[in-house]
């Protein structure tokens, strides 16, 4: 009898078998990082939203963070000339995404630690979007749940 080179029908059912198992297993999981990702960078601007509060009760001067959609960029300060308090550039899978202020691009606090602005904003991934608003007078920072794209 003459050995013949090749596959068995099984052989390729479960090597097709495998690789479908461990694609569905895969492809989830990635999802999840960057559903992980956007909170983390939701968290990190709330934090810093709180960082200038702070600093204007602390410091008695008006801090601000402020947006630039553009650079992909939000910074801290409290004066128009001054050096920046801090600045945060968010990872190349995160955006910013829509904004809506009563002011330019920008979330101020006075001196008091109440917000002389409020809006709201997303950030953005590529299949997702979470959404942050922050509450007039008070300045509370509210993160809503990630939605899809």
């Amino acid at each position: 009898m003459k050995k013949e080179n090749g596959f068995t029908l099984m052989e390729l059912i479960i090597a097709v078998s495998i690789i479908s198992f461990l694609t569905a297993i895969i492809l989830p999981s990635f999802s999840i990082l960057e559903r992980a990702e956007l909170k983390k960078a939701a968290s990190e601007l709330k934090m810093t939203i709180i960082y200038a509060q702070n600093k204007s009760i602390k410091e008695s001067k008006r801090h601000y963070v402020k947006f630039f959609k553009e650079q992909n960029v939000y910074i801290v300060g409290h004066e128009i000339f001054k050096p920046l308090d801090k600045k945060i550039n968010l990872s190349d899978n995160i955006e910013i995404g829509q904004m809506v202020f009563n002011t330019p691009n920008k979330i101020q606090f006075t001196t008091r630690g109440t917000s002389g602005s409020s809006g709201t904003i997303y950030l953005q991934s590529k299949n997702f979007k979470l959404k942050l608003t922050v509450v007039p007078g008070t300045g509370r920072v509210k993160i809503y749940a990630i939605e899809k794209r």
